[in-house]
């Protein structure tokens, strides 16, 4: 594939240097000379100096031809603006590194392939490698404000053989996945012992959902 490769800072650098071992075209394009230098010396890739948002710089890049554009500088403002010159292109495939969670929106609304939130990635990582048996974070939402949890229904579990309706109105059921089966949670549906729930709620009331589960936070 033809890929451009916009910002050459630590993702930058390293995701280039993946794609090229992966065989694709890719051209880097790094604001910081002193930096565009060392990628050139680094990388079996053509490194250009220059702004992303510049249009010439683009066209230089090959963005009139290219297969993907991936935009991963640190800075919101500046992938914002990439992106929004390259849609003037119609590049088939724009992908964003967001950096702040309260950007998501921004980036969605732009109507670009995908945006990749880093801070919230790397939030996951962390809480998932902390997780107690019966407990995992899916995903956080709305700016990292709720989540999407998995939670298992044990034997001292408070909503053991309760009606999804039954429980609180800021826990909304997702999904139940019973003895390998998904089953679709309707109000009257009752959650029996060893059910997987996947369940979306604001994380301050995450707290009170696993003492309900039985869990400890």
């Amino acid at each position: 594939m033809r890929l451009i490769v916009c910002g050459g800072g630590s993702i930058g650098s390293k995701l280039a240097e993946i794609l090229v071992k992966e065989k694709n075209d890719v051209t880097v394009i790094e604001r910081d000379e002193l930096m565009a230098e060392k990628l050139g010396e680094k990388l079996d890739a053509l490194v250009l100096h220059g702004d992303a948002s510049n249009i010439k710089i683009l066209k230089d890049a090959g963005i009139e031809n290219c297969d993907a554009l991936l935009v991963a500088t640190s800075d919101d403002k500046a992938n914002l603006l990439i992106c929004e010159v390259a849609k003037s292109f119609n590049v088939r495939k724009i992908v964003a590194r967001v950096n702040e969670s309260d950007n998501d929106g921004i980036f969605m609304k732009l109507g670009i392939t995908a945006s990749i939130n880093t801070t919230t990635t790397s939030i996951l990582s962390f809480k998932k490698a902390i997780q107690d048996p019966g407990k995992r974070i899916v995903s956080l939402v709305a700016g990292d404000k709720a989540g999407i949890y998995d939670r298992l229904v044990s034997r001292t579990s408070q909503v053991r053989n309760k009606k999804v309706d039954a429980l609180p109105k800021n826990m909304i059921v997702c999904a139940i996945f019973r003895e390998g089966d998904y089953l679709v949670p309707k109000p009257s549906s009752v959650l029996t012992e060893g059910d997987i729930v996947t369940i979306c709620t604001g994380v301050q009331s995450l707290k009170k959902i696993d003492s309900m589960f039985g869990l400890k936070s």
